[in-house]
């Protein structure tokens, strides 16, 4: 349903005091004379719009008498308001049909949508919808698709709905559109091939994501689709890559012939969810590609970044006995600190060596790292660790059993990086966003032997003695305004304290 305005709706209870019902009845008095006479157009317009959300149905004639406004809005919320009063607006359905001819196109779709809410069959509605996709403007084209897209053959609307789908910067414009181009691409109608695959042939610089996914699921997997697929992994287009590597890989055994330009992905300078995806569409085409993508997984399971080792462990597991010659790589990573690579590990012997899994199950469960005390009574092993490894950092959180630190890493998209302290260990990087606060806290500097007398004090400040603390911030606060430590605590709020420890404000909830 379309309108030009948008504003809360009116809602009135179904049985009212006789005082409210004359009121009612006097706001729809007021507001047919509105419709009628009004000559601000966005009046008039907000009129039939309340009159049809109040559900007036007496006011169905003012409504089919606006459906001939000058106003294209006002005719517009006329049959929205129509089309929402629903059976009562039978009296309106020659009306309604004179407007399938409105210039406009949100006169065309709404009165549209009430006739068929009216009982028109949809065949009778089809001319108009067919008319309005004809229109030059997106906005006019995605009332025509949605109104098709149930109604005739797929092909005759992926054009529209593929332009429509990247149109400016209109959002509504775009998710309507989108929704019919994954409607009708993922149909896994085959006869939708040739118009995809052209389609991202000349993708320039339009978001791939929605032909790459529907090309990548039909089944048997189409073989052209493969030279496509990798010839958009080198693309300029920063969504091309990792949507084409990940079609490949739902594409099974069918993409070997890619095997070489995967692999390049994967150890290539792109992003890091990039880089991920290609290692998880190795593992996705299986064992048949083990000869080449072993060794380059056994490489990358010991990346810098854990997204790409943790994928790369997962991969070899998908390789099965394929992957034997990584199992030195494979018992190592249970030994990792980060608990997702260790897990990741574990789980791929189970398939590569699935005649070991107790002794592999004890490796990892010995291997992990575990705080014996709480980081919020102790932080001299944190405050002997944390800062060799990171110097510098916008912001710490310790929580009982762990911290997290985000710090600078100028190998990240956004120049920072999230880094874990568990037990005496330091992982990561994982990517952080930017971040509005540019504030830097040199962890050399910071007495951490502050945080259990804190932790200690806010419950008392805040009146729950014995509350519950819940993490301790080391950060510039809500607007970064003056470094200093936040202590919350479940369900009493929270203390900022300076940096030196002093009370600084206490929120309570």
């Amino acid at each position: 349903m379309s309108r030009s305005l948008v504003l809360p709706a009116l809602v009135l209870a179904a049985c009212l005091p006789w005082t409210a019902a004359e009121g009612a009845t006097k706001d729809v008095q007021k507001l047919e004379k509105q419709l009628a006479k009004d000559k601000d157009a966005s009046a008039r317009a907000q009129a039939a719009w309340d009159l049809g959300q109040m559900g007036s149905t007496e006011s169905v004639p003012a409504l089919i008498a606006a459906l001939s406004d000058s106003s294209a809005a006002v005719r517009a919320n006329s049959a929205a308001s129509l089309w929402h009063l629903g059976a009562a607006s039978k009296p309106a359905i020659p009306a309604l049909k004179d407007a399938l001819n409105d210039p406009s196109a949100g006169v065309v779709g709404n009165a549209a949508g009430a006739l068929a809410k009216l009982g028109v069959p949809k065949a009778q509605l089809l001319p108009a919808y067919r008319r309005v996709l004809g229109q030059p403007d997106c906005e006019a084209r995605v009332i025509g698709l949605k109104g098709l897209v149930d109604e005739v053959p797929p092909t005759e609307l992926f054009d529209d709905a593929w332009e429509c789908s990247q149109y400016g910067d209109d959002f509504d414009v775009k998710r309507d559109a989108s929704e019919v181009l994954r409607k009708i691409v993922n149909r896994r109608d085959r006869v939708m091939v040739p118009l995809i695959l052209g389609a991202l042939k000349n993708l320039g610089t339009r978001d791939p994501s929605d032909l790459t996914s529907a090309i990548g699921q039909l089944d048997p997997p189409v073989k052209e689709a493969v030279p496509v697929l990798v010839g958009l992994l080198s693309s300029r287009n920063a969504k091309a890559p990792r949507s084409a590597v990940s079609a490949l890989g739902r594409m099974g055994p069918a993409a070997l012939p890619a095997l070489p330009n995967i692999i390049e992905l994967l150890n290539s300078k792109a992003d890091v969810d990039t880089r991920e995806s290609a290692a998880e569409a190795l593992g996705r085409i299986g064992p048949k590609a083990a000869a080449t993508a072993v060794p380059a997984l056994m490489k990358t399971a010991e990346d810098k970044w854990p997204k790409i080792r943790k994928a790369s462990l997962e991969a070899l597991g998908e390789m099965g006995p394929a992957a034997r010659e990584a199992v030195p790589v494979l018992r190592a990573a249970l030994k990792d600190p980060d608990g997702f690579i260790s897990l990741a590990a574990r789980n791929a012997l189970f398939r590569v060596e699935p005649d070991k899994k107790e002794e592999v199950a004890a490796i990892a469960d010995k291997a992990r790292p575990e705080e014996k005390g709480s980081l919020f009574e102790d932080l001299s092993q944190l405050s002997s660790t944390l800062p060799g490894r990171i110097p510098e950092a916008y912001e710490l959180i310790i929580y009982e059993k762990f911290a997290m630190a985000k710090a600078p890493y100028a190998e990240s998209r956004s120049g920072r990086g999230k880094f874990t302290y568990r037990a005496g260990t330091v992982t990561g990087p994982e990517e952080e966003s930017a971040g509005d606060c540019k504030k830097k806290i040199a962890l050399s500097t910071v007495d951490f032997s502050l945080v259990p007398k804190l932790a200690r004090q806010a419950p008392g400040l805040l009146g729950s003695p014995s509350g519950k603390v819940v993490y301790v911030s080391l950060s510039g606060g809500v607007f970064c305004n003056n470094i200093g430590w936040i202590v919350y605590v479940d369900g009493a709020g929270m203390v900022e304290f300076k940096l030196d420890g002093k009370v600084g404000k206490v929120q309570k909830m």
